[in-house]
């Protein structure tokens, strides 16, 4: 059925728009106008409630050059991917963290794709990257189907939180068992959207078929299967306080994961010290990788201090986290990152300029259009420091 076009902007800081064809066109209709074009389809594959596809809206699609460039090589579409269409599409290119974009051939071959907020620059260089044939992903095991033939119970996973269905274990393995070919598109599919749940079987199928799974469905949902696999490692890991089963996740992490590795491999590291309370080699981790010339961005930062600032006594490495957070804040006030400057100020003893920042985050925060109530919480706790201080 095709539907009226339009076009949705989202706003520009010089004035152009970026002319996003609205979430209800047809696939078919997009396709159609790509064919006449000679242009890729690029797909913003939002939510309702994904923060960062909303800061992506308010910060990198306003951007000129970001809007002259995605207008002038593509036909981009928005699509809501937990109703309709957008869940269709959700479950047939297994789409599970917000925001993705898609890029696809005018006939609707699925040939890139880039995940998560990126400011304009690294984004405009994503995009020049998804345009080179070169470069291409040619993923041999994704069929032309929108639905080759997906059980209901992986479909209704895909749907708005209060409709969604996850099945346990056994529902599964049920599935799976009569499976002539596990690497099938469909087979692949519910192993990867449900690899927490899988017997050693399963797994073990897919550390075997590593290399030809990726050519099949591309690296990213290869290496998420395995992350997953070595992610219930790593809990086990914590749970036993053991540092040997640390290292042989971080061994699998080097032999199965694509660049960058380096970023996956501390991304373990710092899970176990946090998980096992090692807050000293957790703040000399982060502070060698800064030291190193390699960049934590600033979210990284505000997750690893804001778990400071919750979980650590040690006086010394709060005070570290906290000097972290004010370098931070200098370049970014942003309301998420003051709020958690602010905490960790309260939490080194520092009242004055912890009340400071509160107050500034509170502001900042109600410009952004953010909840500021524990912010409120925060400064109040202040406040009745200060008063209780001779």
């Amino acid at each position: 059925l095709l539907l009226a076009l339009f076009a949705l902007p989202v706003g520009s800081h010089a004035g152009e728009l970026i002319h996003f064809k609205d979430t209800t066109t047809s696939w078919a209709s997009v396709m159609s106008i790509a064919s006449s074009e000679k242009k890729m389809i690029f797909v913003d594959a939002y939510t309702d409630w994904c923060s960062w596809c909303k800061v992506m809206d308010k910060e990198t699609f306003t951007d000129s050059a970001v809007a002259k460039f995605m207008n002038e090589k593509f036909i981009p579409v928005k699509y809501e991917m937990e109703t309709g269409f957008g869940a269709a599409m959700s479950a047939k290119y297994r789409v599970n963290a917000f925001p993705t974009f898609l890029i696809f051939t005018p006939d609707g071959k699925l040939v890139n794709r880039i995940l998560g907020y990126r400011k304009s620059k690294e984004f405009l260089e994503k995009l020049a990257i998804a345009l080179d044939p070169a470069k291409h992903d040619h993923l041999t095991g994704i069929s032309t189907a929108l639905d080759p033939g997906f059980p209901e119970f992986y479909k209704r996973s895909f749907l708005k939180r209060e409709t969604r269905q996850k099945p346990d274990s056994a529902t599964v393995h049920a599935f799976l068992a009569p499976a002539k070919d596990l690497s099938g598109e469909v087979a692949w599919s519910v192993m990867y959207r449900f690899s927490a749940l899988l017997s050693k079987k399963y797994t073990d199928f897919i550390y075997q078929n590593y290399d030809r799974l990726k050519k099949m469905y591309g690296a990213n949902d290869v290496e998420s299967a395995i992350n997953s696999f070595l992610t219930s490692d790593l809990a086990g890991a914590i749970k036993a306080n053991d540092e040997s089963a640390l290292e042989k996740i971080m061994a699998a992490s080097q032999k199965y994961f694509d660049e960058p590795v380096a970023e996956m491999r501390l991304n373990y590291r710092m899970r176990f010290y946090r998980g096992t309370n090692r807050w000293v080699p957790f703040a000399n981790l982060i502070d060698s990788v800064k030291n190193s010339g390699d960049k934590l961005d600033e979210n990284a930062m505000n997750s690893y201090s804001w778990a400071i600032y919750e979980k650590c006594d040690d006086k010394q490495v709060v005070a570290r986290a906290t000097k972290w957070m004010g370098d931070v804040v200098e370049k970014s006030p942003k309301y998420m990152l003051v709020d958690t400057y602010a905490a960790l100020l309260f939490k080194n003893g520092e009242l004055k300029k912890a009340k400071q920042y509160a107050e500034l985050a509170i502001s900042t925060g109600k410009k952004e259009n953010e909840d500021v109530n524990e912010t409120d919480s925060l400064l109040k706790k202040i406040n009745a420091s200060l008063e209780k201080k001779p």
